[in-house]
């Protein structure tokens, strides 16, 4: 955009930078010439402004959809941290709580997610391992293998059931539960039950900084999975849940669904 390129020494602050000292208050100095468009259904732009302070700040804008009950999620996990903070034992390592970040709702069909830098999607996991797979197999029998999609995988295992139970595969209300736990507890067996461990793993220098990634993982989890009761949060694909490979807390997105 032209006018966001000609954008210099602004007064307007840093969105969502928050900061106790109207004294060094932090304001949109420029903004990278360069946008990233991410490749999923909104197409949502990946921004950079550089603040006053020397520091780039990276955020996603989105469009076609209302933020404010992304923003409310964010407010609720922040007073959820102060409150567990007060039962921690120790303040300046809090055992309990939940990764947020800044949501600012720019009207009612779009807004600005602050990027959370350092985390993968558990999805992105469990493609790295299909794709590792796929290129053993074909090393050994030297012949391409094509690395099918979950959906593949899931009709695949779901569709000669059905057709053998005599169900039709189009009313999806009509899929008896007994058989999608079958078909869940076959792609389970397909998958690595030590698939998220050995990424911790792989990303720990020591043990001891192994075991405070588990640690870490295990609370967050516990965490977002209770707080994720009480609102109702739906929509938990695997694109929806994030890791922090360098800590091990798990970071959510996307709340709109609750």
């Amino acid at each position: 955009s032209p006018v966001l390129a000609e954008m210099k020494n602004t007064v307007i602050t840093m969105p969502g930078v928050h900061t106790n000292q109207r004294a060094v208050r932090v304001t949109i100095k420029s903004v990278e010439n360069n946008v990233a468009i991410l490749p999923t259904k909104t197409r949502p732009k990946k921004l950079v402004f550089y603040g006053s302070d020397g520091k780039a700040y990276t955020y996603l804008f989105k469009g076609l959809e209302d933020l404010h009950l992304d923003e409310r999620i964010m407010q609720l996990l922040s007073i959820t941290n102060t409150m567990m903070a007060h039962d921690s034992e120790n303040n300046d390592n809090q055992t309990y709580r939940a990764r947020h970040y800044s949501v600012i709702p720019l009207g009612p069909r779009s807004g600005l997610i602050s990027w959370v830098d350092n985390v993968t999607p558990l999805f992105a996991l469990y493609k790295r391992w299909q794709n590792r797979e796929a290129a053993i197999l074909s090393a050994k029998t030297n012949k391409t293998v094509n690395v099918l999609r979950p959906s593949e995988l899931f009709y695949n295992k779901l569709n000669p059931l059905l057709r053998e139970a005599g169900i039709s595969t189009e009313n999806r209300k009509e899929w008896p539960v007994s058989i999608l736990k079958q078909v869940l507890q076959e792609l389970s067996a397909e998958t690595p039950r030590d698939l998220l461990w050995r990424e911790l793993w792989c990303g720990s220098v020591t043990p001891e900084q192994w075991w405070q990634m588990i640690r870490r993982y295990s609370y967050s989890v516990a965490v977002m999975s209770t707080i994720g009761y009480i609102i109702g949060l739906g929509d938990r694909h695997l694109d929806n849940v994030l890791v922090d490979l360098t800590s091990g807390e798990v970071v959510h997105i996307d709340y709109n669904v609750c």
